[in-house]
């Protein structure tokens, strides 16, 4: 009878472990997951050289790993496990003070030649700008992550990458002009005690962008817009730091800050090659969605053209990452036109947009720092 039970029992484990395997191989299929917000691996394909070399086991395990039976339900039971259990961080992010999700950057998550060659794109580009336009009307404001920022936040003994500060004196070397360099670091730290980043989500706050413009602004000797009031557009956001843990004791609120010039803009988008129409800078649609940072500008697109209520005739250009996206209802307190490229999402050269360009007044380069490095698309500026 003891032996019948053990056989059976074994039988099960292997029914299981089988139906398992079928289950997660079938369920391979899927390519996004909306629970994470992120693309999940494919099956690898299978040859000699694959074999050989590694890459087979390695992503064939990455693919079981994104597609076990019942990934996200685990996800979560494993998240509220370990913030039990008093653990200080979890799927790359810190359990920070006061709610705070801190997304954590060491060295290994950077490739110094990667660096090395966004820092040369850039700072090509940059210098060739200053020769046309002048460096006075040249800015790159690199803004740090909460990691940086909010210390005071952070779990004892948290790490921390060294790699921004190689990267921002790599940048400052290659610069023509050393003040065409803004570190907004030192803006954002004097108010960490505001609530300046999200804290369920990597961007910045309205009111993080706003310090942020007004540094930039004072450095290029221009006015700070008026703000004519303050609109809270949702109490319900959890953004892309939640989705990697899955556990947040507290939702994060997305404000409007009204600016006149911001009220009655006219927006064209470059949608992979087609033209599209818009009326407004902010997207209430999204706010039904998990996205809800896309209510700034709908989110990111390679080309957005933007025709503001300011009528100076003044033209810029801004290179950007979704940082930005909350900061430009503040820039159109400063320009007529403002013209926003994505290099992530760029169909065409950069080049070919700012030869369509009648008038280039100023020009800003507005980066995470640990986005910038990792970015692929520097090379567009060439």
């Amino acid at each position: 009878m003891e032996k019948r039970i053990k056989v059976l029992t074994i039988i099960i484990f292997l029914i299981i472990l089988f139906a398992t395997g079928i289950f997660t191989v079938k369920g391979g299929k899927k390519t996004y997951s909306a629970f994470e917000k992120r693309k999940l691996a494919s099956f690898p394909k299978i040859t000699k050289n694959t074999v050989l070399d590694g890459k087979f086991q390695s992503g064939l395990d990455d693919f079981l790993n994104d597609h076990v039976l019942f990934r996200d339900q685990c996800i979560t039971v494993s998240s509220l496990a370990n913030k039990f259990l008093g653990q200080k961080e979890q799927n790359g992010v810190y359990y920070g003070d006061n709610g705070y999700l801190i997304e954590k950057y060491e060295d290994r998550d950077f490739d110094k030649k990667e660096i090395n060659e966004n820092v040369h794109y850039l700072s090509r580009f940059v210098n060739m700008a200053a020769g046309s336009i002048g460096s006075e009307n040249i800015r790159i404001a690199l803004i740090p992550s909460k990691v940086s920022v909010l210390k005071n936040k952070l779990p004892l003994y948290a790490s921390s990458s060294k790699m921004n500060e190689y990267m921002k004196n790599r940048l400052e070397n290659k610069l023509d002009d050393k003040n065409v360099l803004i570190d907004l670091s030192g803006t954002l730290k004097e108010h960490s005690e505001e609530y300046i980043y999200y804290k369920t989500d990597h961007h910045w706050t309205t009111l993080g962008a706003f310090y942020g413009y007004k540094t930039l602004m004072e450095s290029m000797g221009m006015e700070a817009c008026t703000v004519l009031s303050t609109t809270d557009v949702s109490d319900d956001f959890r953004g892309t730091t939640f989705n990697k843990i899955h556990y947040s004791s507290v939702k994060d609120v997305i404000t409007r800050y009204d600016i006149s010039t911001a009220e009655n803009c006219e927006l064209e988008y470059d949608i992979s090659g087609d033209k599209e129409n818009r009326s407004s800078l902010y997207d209430e649609s999204a706010l039904d969605t998990e996205d809800k940072y896309n209510y700034f500008l709908g989110g990111n697109y390679g080309v957005i053209k933007i025709h503001t209520g300011k009528a100076n005739g003044k033209s810029l250009v801004l290179i950007k990452d979704s940082f930005a996206n909350c900061m430009v209802p503040y820039l159109t307190s400063n320009y007529e036109n403002i013209v926003m490229l994505d290099l992530r999402y760029l169909n065409s050269s950069v080049f070919d947009t700012l030869n369509e360009m009648e008038q280039i007044d100023s020009v800003i380069v507005l980066f995470n720092e640990e986005k910038f490095m990792q970015d692929g698309h520097l090379w567009l500026l060439e």
